[in-house]
């Protein structure tokens, strides 16, 4: 007997943009994409015309455990007659749902075979959405899916080439293609510099793993390193700690501050911290603030750290993500984070993923700006303030005019 976890599947769409669609439609973010390709499909009355279709693979978890032998679906474990009658109820209540389902559906069909007839009586006819589509937003659509943009912000740029290009336009691929790499630079919104009189208190929140304290410390090193590239004095600072729920968290940082030659501090309550601001506010220019990570879905702790942040200090606070987490995912930790009333997003590990269309997304979608970029664990290295050439180079597939993007968003 064999026994699986997932079901493989395959779903073709005339664009992989559609394929996503028609997934996302049926499981949400539950799918898993293995494969895609690109086959010729045969259609016309007798098969004799053929066209591209864009053929998908993916896998979705199965709950239950698929047996060849019988060829039935049997339960892991047996449930209890509680558990049974439950389900027969559940089953019952959803065919009364299936049967109300079926009768609006087939209201809606007949309405809509009806406005078709009276449309053709008048020699309109319903055509097919990707015979309308012209070639060069096919390929646009892929690009992007590729690089996993999501699908309103594909829709919004869609929507920006028919509306600006005719169709005798739409024939050159490259003209349109030079417009959509400079409308993605402009949807990425860079945080400017923040200039406040000292203490600059500097707070990085965001989920676990995402590697808030190794930016703590590149942050707090390049400040110094900054001094000394301008050749002024080097800057006083204080790190603080109010991570005391993962093992190991204090030893890291102060490890750090060994190299800095600075003390870690460790705060427990919103007391401590303001104890620790009243004492070092006169004497410091930048308090470092290392925070604990949690799941963006456990609103008791982040509102319990929320308390502990809640002094007059006026932070800067940054949003922490990994650039490889999943746009649903994303705007799950950009919401549950908001009561932090963050500045701007630090984006981190970004040498572990070769797309950005998903924060690139998240960002335009949530009206968020960026900060810095981290590509790798070296302190101080592997940190730099974010750029949109930097991050337009790195779209994937496009051909990127190197010389033409640096003249559009360079410095002026």
């Amino acid at each position: 007997m064999q026994f699986e976890n997932e079901i493989r599947q395959t779903i073709e769409a005339d664009t992989l943009a559609e394929c996503r669609q028609k997934l996302y439609a049926q499981y949400g973010n539950d799918y898993k994409i293995e494969s895609k390709e690109t086959k010729l499909k045969h259609v016309g009355l007798f098969g004799l015309r053929q066209k591209e279709v864009q053929v998908v693979t993916y896998t979705v978890p199965h709950k239950k455990i698929y047996d060849n032998d019988t060829n039935y679906y049997s339960e892991q474990k047996k449930a209890s007659e509680e558990e049974r009658l439950q389900k027969n109820r559940d089953a019952i209540l959803q065919q009364q749902k299936d049967v109300l389902l079926t009768n609006t559906l087939n209201q809606m069909s007949t309405q809509i075979q009806e406005m078709t007839s009276q449309l053709a009586s008048m020699g309109i006819t319903m055509k097919n959405k990707s015979e309308d589509t012209p070639e060069t937003i096919t390929k646009i659509e892929n690009l992007l899916a590729e690089n996993e943009f999501t699908l309103p912000y594909i829709r919004m740029i869609t929507e920006k080439i028919r509306s600006q290009f005719s169709l005798e336009q739409l024939e050159d691929f490259k003209l349109v293609e030079r417009y959509v790499v400079d409308w993605i630079g402009e949807s990425i919104e860079i945080a400017p510099e923040r200039v406040v009189r000292p203490p600059h208190v500097i707070i990085i929140v965001g989920p676990t793993g995402v590697g808030k304290t190794t930016t703590i410390a590149k942050l707090a090193s390049n400040s110094i390193l900054d001094a000394k590239t301008k050749k002024i004095t080097n800057p006083e600072i204080c790190i603080v700690t109010i991570d005391t729920m993962r093992v190991g968290a204090l030893e890291q940082l102060a490890k750090f501050g060994e190299i800095l030659n600075k003390n870690v501090l460790k705060a427990e309550t919103a007391e401590d911290v303001a104890q620790i601001y009243e004492e070092y506010k006169e004497h410091v220019d930048y308090i470092f603030i290392d925070t604990s990570g949690y799941s963006p879905n456990d609103a008791t702790h982040i509102s319990e750290m929320k308390n502990i942040l809640d002094v007059k200090m006026n932070p800067t606070i940054y949003l922490s993500v990994c650039a490889s987490t999943k746009a649903s995912d994303l705007h799950n930790i950009f919401r549950n984070y908001e009561p932090f009333d963050y500045s701007s997003v630090i984006v981190t590990k970004c040498d572990e993923t070769k797309q950005f269309g998903n924060i690139i997304s998240v960002l335009w979608e949530r009206h968020k700006s960026i900060s810095y970029i981290t590509d790798g664990q070296r302190v101080p290295r592997n940190i730099k303030k974010a750029d949109v050439i930097d991050i337009l180079k790195n779209l994937s597939g496009f051909d990127i005019d190197r010389i033409h993007i640096e003249d559009h968003f360079g410095e002026k």
